[in-house]
């Protein structure tokens, strides 16, 4: 049985900002690039001001970049871009309560230390903004995703951002598209971002495919696992990015056939009964392993018999979406799919690299372990 995921949890994804934006898209074709979208239009007429034009297509006129002191961000996933491109993390005075749900203490420690202390309460629920509350942080310019996300901030007379690619579904030119335009706003070296990690994670993956023999692995991304309603991952959509990642990685989805986020039975994925699981929120990964879930049983299939059951990683965000650490969830899943041909050792050796290079931050073996070892049940 198979049955479309209800709002609620799809506003609770990790792309809760982008199923708020979803409203009123046009789509262009996922792989087309969007860095088009986020070069400067004409000169603004206030001295040292810009004009460009966002990831919506709106023309917005921003200050110059040595006047860009504060920033708020409402849009959770971009986030993780903005940290590896703003020029203090201090600047940022204002964040959704939920930027980090999907986060690693231990790597935020280091990253965003200070998070917790930035002003969170004027976004609400579904993130209804409260414009007084956000006047109150004296911004210079707010970052959001999407038509719903604007509804309270457009009487504010501040320059706002939106940061939701219209069409696109495939995590490479989300997340690229969205450190262009955070390199513009912040005239950051474009060379230095995404683009180029990307570049170098798609060869490193291409190389390192090229040498598999036999058929691909199939894979089953659940999506949530709570109250008895499960919900994987089909082919991409604004609230799933799972197929992309897989494909990227030499892997098909075995649940292709759904389009975006769905609730199905056990049944259904006894039909599909793939080779690996990787898991994204709620019942971890360990849960399906011990066969504790109330009303699953997990042992029929390959992937548990095969102890092939993983929690996707978090460090700033969960990687199963467009995030700062993109370009390592095809290098991970490769080294969970075919350790023949990239083990482990060698992800953790590019996991320490990427950090050092895009973050500037070293990370220990314990933080690593944190990122990739399976996640602890409740109590």
């Amino acid at each position: 049985m198979i049955r479309k995921a209800t709002l609620a949890v799809a506003a609770f994804f990790l792309l809760s900002a982008a199923a708020c934006g979803a409203q009123n898209t046009t789509s262009t074709g996922a792989g087309e690039s969007i860095a088009a979208q986020t070069s400067v239009s004409a000169p603004a007429e206030k001295k040292g001001s810009r004009l460009i034009t966002d990831l919506g297509g709106n023309q917005v006129e921003i200050p110059p970049v040595s006047e860009i002191q504060k920033v708020v961000i409402i849009t959770p996933p971009v986030t993780s871009v903005l940290l590896e491109v703003i020029p203090d993390r201090n600047m940022i005075v204002g964040l959704s309560p939920k930027s980090f749900a999907f986060s690693n203490a231990e790597v935020m420690a280091k990253l965003f230390p200070k998070f917790k202390e930035v002003e969170t309460s004027f976004v609400g629920d579904n993130f209804a903004v409260n414009a007084e509350a956000l006047l109150q942080l004296d911004p210079d310019i707010i970052l959001y995703y999407g038509e719903n996300q604007k509804k309270g901030l457009i009487n504010t007379g501040l320059p706002i951002i939106d940061f939701f690619p219209k069409g696109k579904t495939d995590p490479k030119v989300v997340s690229i598209a969205w450190d262009n335009l955070l390199r513009e706003i912040f005239e950051k070296d474009s060379s230095e971002g995404l683009q180029s990690e990307w570049t170098a994670s798609d060869q490193k993956s291409k190389e390192l495919l090229e040498k598999r023999t036999g058929e691909s692995k199939s894979a089953l991304c659940i999506f949530s696992n709570a109250g008895g309603s499960l919900v994987v991952s089909g082919s991409s959509s604004f609230d799933s990015y799972a197929q992309s990642f897989f494909e990227k990685a030499g892997l098909r989805n075995a649940a292709s056939g759904i389009s975006g986020t769905a609730e199905v039975s056990m049944e259904q994925i006894y039909q599909w009964n793939p080779d690996m699981i990787f898991v994204f929120h709620n019942a971890p990964a360990q849960a399906i392993l011990n066969n504790t879930i109330e009303g699953q049983d997990w042992s029929l299939l390959t992937a548990w018999k095969n102890k092939a059951v993983y929690d996707i990683p978090q460090t700033a965000y969960s990687w199963v979406t467009p995030c700062a650490d993109s370009p390592l969830m095809p290098l991970w899943l490769i080294s969970k799919a075919y350790p023949e041909l990239y083990s482990e050792a060698e992800f953790r050796s590019e996991l320490s690299a990427y950090y050092e290079r895009l973050h500037r931050v070293t990370l220990t073996q314990a933080e690593m372990d944190s990122v990739l070892a399976l996640r602890k049940l409740e109590q």
